[in-house]
């Protein structure tokens, strides 16, 4: 059986929160590029993408500690998982893929249905370039959300007051 959800309007709002965060510079990076993305791109959302989370991360923190939300990083890392094939598909629309042609639509909405599997998430970050921030991001998230439960005095984990 499946644990209940903590505060669930608050933890899909922190979802959708990362996923904002996470995805919509993605999305930005694909629209600037057009078809001249390249491998500049793809260094550039390796970069910006786990900063714009972990920004977000710093700002929402004080928010969650006021509501006594305990777990707002995997509340953030299931957004950006369950969102990505939604915003990797608007983000190749720029490219000329995506949502075109009458085919094109139904088949972006399907993998965009199975893009709440997270392997599908992963494949398709994959051909978006945004593996490596997507790896880094949930590494990151995890291995802060383990270091905060086992008590380490990390700076940055300190809930705000």
């Amino acid at each position: 059986m499946l644990p209940r959800i903590q505060q669930p309007r608050l933890a899909l709002g922190f979802a959708a929160a990362g996923a904002l965060a996470f995805w919509v510079p993605d999305v930005c990076v694909h629209v600037v590029a057009g078809r001249n993305f390249d491998s500049l791109h793809v260094k550039a959302i390796t970069f910006v993408l786990p900063i714009a989370f972990l920004i977000a991360y710093l700002t929402l923190r004080k928010i969650a500690a006021r509501r006594g939300y305990q777990s707002l990083g995997l509340a953030m890392l299931v957004g950006v998982w369950l969102t990505g094939g939604l915003f990797i598909v608007i983000a190749e629309t720029a490219l000329g893929a995506g949502f075109t042609g009458a085919s094109g639509v139904r088949d972006s909405l399907f993998i965009t249905a199975l893009s709440v599997i997270p392997v599908v998430t992963y494949v398709l970050a994959t051909y978006d370039g945004s593996l490596m921030a997507l790896l880094a991001v949930t590494v990151g998230a995890l291995w802060i959300w383990r270091m905060g439960r086992s008590g380490t005095p990390l700076p940055f984990l300190r809930r705000s007051k």
